[in-house]
């Protein structure tokens, strides 16, 4: 053998093999705090987020209010917008798949 290690170099390769290893994988106390300062700041602003859409959209609309609004958007476009919007429609698998469904 062209190649030799040194006495007892085996016997102990575990236990410096798993020694690095868990110097390596113990979190250290900055990254954990970053962590849960984002966390904290990720579920502040998803809070804020609900706040801010929940008081901008309208109270007590009905589905008749609702439908006025859309149908006064749709006839806002322009002719190529609208026949483009129909033919989305028509080709929208689930609501084609909807539809078929409530006709069997």
């Amino acid at each position: 053998m062209p190649y030799s290690v040194p006495d007892g170099f085996f016997d102990q390769l575990e236990n410096r093999v798993m020694s690095e290893i868990q110097q390596e994988t113990k979190p250290k106390k900055g990254r954990i705090v970053k962590m849960t300062f984002g966390a904290l700041t990720a579920a502040a602003a998803a809070v804020a987020l609900f706040f801010v859409v929940h008081k901008s959209l309208p109270e007590n609309v009905t589905t008749d209010e609702s439908f006025s609004l859309v149908e006064l958007a749709y006839n806002d476009l322009s002719s190529e917008d609208q026949e483009y919007l129909l033919q989305v429609y028509e080709e929208d698998l689930f609501i084609n798949e909807e539809n078929n469904n409530e006709e069997e």
